[in-house]
């Protein structure tokens, strides 16, 4: 029983391996460009409406220096969890944003803008 049971938890922690493996930065970056960078930049020091997205990992929400944020936007560090679940349902997570965006359905194109945005 203890046998598979290990074999059991190797294959799943295969599978997560291949789907982290398989996020792909260009698609990604295809994916910033359509969905967020009417708003946000990743370009170090460049300005937007919304907040830059350069080195988003580990950071503090509502921190970005220079920005406004909404109402209610603090208490969370941006990891790849809490990303996802954000760009799942922006207003899920922070029911005071401002953002207009709707969120991101497709757990495929969550894991190319991720690896685009350097998440892990």
């Amino acid at each position: 029983m203890k046998f598979s049971l290990f074999v059991a938890s190797l294959g799943i922690v295969s599978l997560m391996a291949v789907n982290t493996a398989s996020a792909d930065v260009a698609k990604g970056e295809a994916s910033f460009k359509k969905n967020c960078a009417v708003c946000h930049s990743v370009k170090p020091g460049e300005k937007k409406i919304g907040p830059n997205l350069s080195g988003i990992s580990g950071r503090a929400a509502g921190t970005e220096a220079g920005f406004k944020y909404s109402d209610g936007f603090t208490g969370v560090n941006w990891d790849a969890a809490n990303l996802k679940k954000f760009l799942e349902n922006p207003k899920g997570m922070f029911a005071k944003t401002k953002m207009t965006f709707p969120g991101m359905k497709d757990a495929a194109e969550q894991a190319d803008l991720l690896e685009f945005l350097g998440v892990k």
